[in-house]
């Protein structure tokens, strides 16, 4: 009876945060497919992938505060549980404005050691700065929507999504055909007053669902104590997933290299299948959160068996609702990317790339399952380490080799990445069965051992 339990609270929490990302995922996309031309559509991608490497980094300290209230839920905490959302949220938004500024002042710099191509340079450095010089508010949505998802409600961070995504396109709307601002400057603009809305709207929503005061008051020893414990788990992940996004901008300078040697239609068919890739992973990326809010209720509360049930369930659903919707896109794939654009060579690579996708989506299903299962439980360190030492040997110098050197093109550099990914995972499944996880407990020790 307990299992059936399991499950339906698991798509409880996941189907709202699923619904989410969507919306989510839906805002940077909106803005690709509204400029209505390649370049623009590929300045967009280019600054999305450092917009996205950045995001990533601060969702993975916003993971560490979710991490910790689930638990300390568990465990009955309340103080603990309190202190929390301060720290993690302010921590969360100093970051994001620091790292504002960064993107503002070297923007150019950035997307020369790219090699982006002069027909779209000056547009990605435009959104870049608009888009980046407020990442401060990106962090505010991301710590807000992590304390309500939480505590459970995952269905008003929905419907917060919703409502801004609404907003960005008439926004978009009104800048690209109404104010006749062109290109990614219009729906750049468009995108930071959405994220402005909905940062309001979660900051109202959080004060009154979860009556949280905000401030440090108390004993500000404990607080340090806290803030530590909430970097002891997120530094590692930060930094793994820090290390898999910059991997990321160095394997897309490697496909601008590809379309100014190899094939011109490379860095197009990267920009659009980016696009449906990210509806690939989006379920397994929503179990994985919702099994987190469960799993560390359950560590919290010392119930291992639980806790080693829930995850299972969430790798086997993971796998195979990602298997079947990367398996749906790559038969549909010619009909897809024709909607996008008319020239037959990026349709070509994009079914080609879709096709690998698969086998890409299989091995991200298993590590967004157990990653997160792992840091939650408080093993950090040892999928950090292997994450950064596959990262870079097998995606990055494999994409290279492939890609560059045997001239396989994009579709080489997609073979590396999925054997990146499908390796992990099968070490990740080893390291939990190993059931190392069990002798961790984030409520009462700090151990980090590998």
């Amino acid at each position: 009876m307990q299992k059936k339990i399991d499950l339906k609270l698991l798509l409880k929490l996941t189907i709202p945060i699923f619904l989410e990302l969507i919306f989510q995922m839906l805002l940077g996309s909106v803005d690709k497919v509204m400029v209505r031309n390649d370049f623009s559509a590929n300045a967009i991608n280019q600054a999305s992938t450092i917009l996205d490497m950045l995001t990533i980094s601060m969702s993975v300290l916003a993971s560490g505060s979710l991490i910790l209230i689930s638990q300390y839920k568990g465990a009955k905490d309340k103080e603990s549980e309190n202190k929390i959302y301060s720290i993690a949220f302010f921590f969360n938004v100093t970051l994001g404005l620091i790292l504002g500024i960064i993107l503002v002042i070297f923007a150019p710099n950035i997307f020369k050691m790219l090699s982006v191509s002069e027909d779209y340079f000056e547009e990605s450095v435009l959104y870049l700065r608009i888009n980046g010089g407020f990442l401060i508010l990106q962090a505010a949505i991301l710590s807000l929507t992590s304390f309500l998802r939480s505590n459970g409600h995952v269905v008003y961070s929905l419907v917060t999504s919703i409502i801004f995504n609404i907003i960005n396109v008439a926004l978009n709307a009104l800048f690209l055909y109404g104010f006749k601002i062109s290109g990614a400057q219009g729906v750049a603009i468009g995108s930071v007053i959405a994220r402005f809305i909905g940062v309001i709207i979660l900051f109202v929503l959080v004060k009154k669902l979860i009556k949280i005061k905000f401030g440090f008051k108390g004993n500000f020893v404990s607080s340090l104590k806290e803030l530590k414990k909430l970097l002891r788990i997120s530094l590692p992940s930060v930094g793994e997933s820090l290390s898999y996004s910059v991997s990321q901008v160095v394997i897309l300078s490697f496909i601008n290299i590809i379309g100014l040697k190899l094939c011109f239609a490379a860095p197009t068919a990267r920009t659009y299948t980016t696009i449906m890739i990210q509806f690939s992973y989006v379920f397994a990326n929503s179990v994985a959160q919702g099994m987190q809010i469960l799993l560390g209720q359950y560590l919290g509360a010392n119930e291992k068996e639980k806790a080693n049930e829930i995850v299972k369930k969430t790798l086997l659903l993971s796998i195979v609702v990602s298997l079947a919707i990367s398996s749906l896109q790559a038969i549909f794939a010619k009909y897809i990317f024709s909607f996008f654009t008319k020239d037959e060579q990026v349709i070509s690579l994009c079914q080609q790339i879709m096709c690998i996708e698969i086998f890409l989506e299989f091995g991200r299903a298993i590590n967004g399952a157990m990653v997160r299962a792992l840091q939650t439980s408080g093993d950090v360190l040892f999928p950090t380490i292997l994450a950064i030492i596959f990262c870079w040997i097998v995606a990055v110098g494999g994409g290279y080799l492939f890609g560059i050197v045997f001239k396989f093109g994009i579709a080489g550099i997609w073979i590396a990445m999925a054997i990146d990914e499908i390796c992990r995972g099968v070490i990740f499944i080893i390291r939990w069965k190993k059931g190392k996880w069990k002798t961790y407990n984030l409520t009462y020790s700090n151990k980090n051992n590998i």
